[in-house]
Order: C-alpha cells, then sequence, then structure tokens
C-alpha cells in the first residue's frame, strides 16, 4: 500500500510519490474525524468512500487493462481505471458539492475549497501519468469514474439519507456510541464553540458563587 517507486536522482517524481500516499492519508482523516464527532453526515461520506473503492476494484477486473510499466512491487496487477485518480476525483468532487451548497461559510472559503481539492485531484491524476503507474486514459476513465460516483452519492444523500438521520440518531446503538445528526446546524465548529464557551463561562461562575 506504501510502496512507490520513482526515478532514482527527479526530486519531481519523488514529491509524486510522497503525494500518492495522500488517499491513505484521507483515510485515517476520515476515521478519526468520524471517531470524534460521532456524525452521521461523516460516517455517510465514508460508506460512499468505500462503495467508490470497491467499484473500482470490480471495474479493474473486468476490463482488465494492463499498466503501462511492469513493478518489481505491484500492489494491482490492472490500471484501467487509476484507483487513485478515482478516489480522490470521488472525494474533491463530493466536499465541492458540500462546500457549495451544505456549508453557509463566506464566498472566499468556498473558493479556497474549490482550488485546494480540484489542485489535488489534478496533481494526484498527473502525479500517476508521471510516475508511470498508469495511462492518460486510465486516469481521466478514473476521474470520470469517480466524478460521477461522487455526484451520484451526494444526491444519495441528501435525498434519501439525510431525511432518515433524525431517525437513525434514536436507535439505541447510536445513543449508546453518541452517533448525532449535526445536519440542521449551519457551522459545527462556531456552535461548538459558542456552546463550549457559554458552558465554561457558567460553570466558573456557579463556581465563584459557591466559593463566596
Amino acid at each position: 500500500l506504501t510502496h512507490v517507486e520513482y526515478q532514482e536522482g527527479d526530486n519531481l517524481a519523488k514529491l509524486f510519490a510522497i503525494i500518492s500516499l495522500l488517499p491513505l492519508v484521507i483515510v485515517i482523516v476520515f476515521i478519526t474525524a468520524f471517531l470524534l464527532r460521532r456524525d452521521l453526515h461523516t460516517f455517510t461520506y465514508g460508506v460512499g468512500v468505500i462503495i467508490n473503492y470497491i467499484a473500482n476494484t470490480i471495474l479493474k477486473k473486468y476490463l482488465a487493462e494492463p499498466r503501462p510499466k511492469v513493478r518489481s512491487v505491484q500492489f494491482e496487477e490492472f490500471g484501467m481505471p487509476s484507483s487513485h485518480s478515482q478516489f480522490m476525483w470521488f472525494c474533491s468532487t463530493y466536499m465541492l458539492l458540500f462546500s457549495l451548497l451544505r456549508l453557509h461559510n463566506t464566498n472566499l472559503w468556498k473558493v479556497l475549497c474549490v482550488l485546494v481539492v480540484v489542485g489535488a485531484s489534478t496533481t494526484m491524476s498527473y502525479s500517476r501519468v508521471y510516475l508511470q503507474y498508469h495511462t492518460v486514459s486510465q486516469v481521466v476513465w478514473g476521474g470520470l469514474a469517480g466524478g460521477i460516483g461522487a455526484i451520484l452519492w451526494f444526491l444519495l444523500t441528501q435525498l434519501v439519507f439525510t431525511p432518515l438521520y433524525p431517525w437513525v440518531e434514536r436507535w439505541k446503538i447510536s445513543e449508546y456510541f453518541m452517533i448525532r445528526d449535526t445536519t440542521s446546524i449551519p457551522n459545527i465548529l462556531w456552535f461548538e464553540y459558542v456552546t463550549i464557551r457559554g458552558e465554561v463561562n457558567t460553570r466558573k461562575k456557579a463556581t465563584a458563587r459557591k466559593n463566596n
């Protein structure tokens, strides 16, 4: 999973090899975010990423198109479509839709989000061709598969899953693991900041009255 070969002495290739590990970082971030926030939408997003990966595996075995270069260590034999490209464009497209349609942030934040996610996905796609792990067509079709999959999953989440969140939140297992629905809160970070600050001030006042 972490073995990436590149031409010795090529610093750009070395940088691209490091960038190739970005999907693993994103998976770790997904797991960490869900364990910390216990949010149903984060869980649904993560499930979409898993389904996207499974779809890529099925497509690769069905199309059975070889990679442009045989490697000494190779995690997957086939290269159509590129799993890195499909993964990144799925995550990026979903994040774009979520940022533009769901978040109530400033336009500057949304523009920054667009630049970061599109830039990361484009760089990843190009790096796979540069390192000769995939052909241009393999990363293009991977990007299209990931992007289309993200659009479909976002629509499914918005129209089907989100209305069910309040019901799922009331399940006994959800209460036990403190799984919650924060869909109705436009800015969860600001909400938590204000709530925690208010609670801290209340406790300080209560402690001061008790000491007096």
